[in-house]
């Protein structure tokens, strides 16, 4: 069972136990039961509660959280069955974040006997206080300062209904070409623009669906570099 897997059964759970309630009605919530949908790996709170089994054998856990901003590392060396995760301090995150989670069980100290993993992407758009720019001509549709989470999603294009698989490629000016490929259709990656030596250039970037019908999707970007630019003639 992995940690997205077990939020789902959270969740489930949480529902089940608020409608049971004996001659009260609760709240409505919304539960996307879609395995494919981007909300399950979408963070909309600062704190992420994560659930996992620890059973008789278990000896240790350790929890690994990296991404592209920073990266957090613990042990449970006792039965722990939860953890609540502080994501970013403020109500609003300040930037963008693709993490990957992965929980290691030991048994005798040292055995491995699970690995879980997970994937939660940091939306700033996800967020109410989130400025939005409704202007389509706006320069800052095409311009990136810093790293980017990126989705990607097969109802972006008609075509695309039956694709099993899809890749996004990304191409810098000075001849760098990064393909990442999915095993899905619906999801997120995170674009390591700061650290992972892009510099300031102008990027390609080519979402490619694969199914019966093949759709593909383009964008160009900008970095520029930071401080004031100006230009002779």
């Amino acid at each position: 069972m992995t940690l997205e897997k077990a939020l789902r059964i959270s969740v489930s759970l949480a529902v089940l136990a608020a409608a049971s309630a004996s001659g009260t009605t609760s709240t409505a919530i919304v539960v996307d039961v879609s395995p494919q949908s981007a909300h399950w790996v979408t963070v909309f709170t600062n704190t992420v509660p994560l659930t996992w089994d620890w059973s008789a054998n278990t000896t240790r856990a350790d929890l690994g959280i990296t991404g592209m901003n920073a990266s957090y590392a613990m042990s449970f060396m006792t039965a722990t069955s939860n953890y609540l995760w502080q994501v970013f301090p403020s109500d609003v995150p300040m930037s963008e974040d693709m993490y990957t989670l992965t929980l290691t069980l030991y048994t005798n100290g040292m055995t491995v006997a699970e690995v879980l993993t997970s994937r939660l992407a940091v939306m700033t758009g996800a967020f109410g206080a989130t400025k939005i720019n409704v202007d389509n001509n706006s320069p800052a549709w095409s311009k990136v300062k810093g790293n980017v989470v990126i989705p990607y999603d097969a109802s972006f294009a008609d075509v695309s209904t039956n694709a099993g698989v899809s890749q996004l490629v990304i191409a810098s000016g000075n001849g760098r070409v990064q393909t990442n490929a999915f095993t899905d259709v619906v999801g997120y990656t995170g674009w390591d623009v700061v650290n992972g030596g892009w510099g300031y250039d102008t990027f390609d970037l080519t979402l490619t669906f694969f199914g019966l019908n093949e759709a593909t999707l383009s964008a160009e970007l900008m970095r520029p570099v930071v401080g004031t630019l100006l230009k002779m003639r």
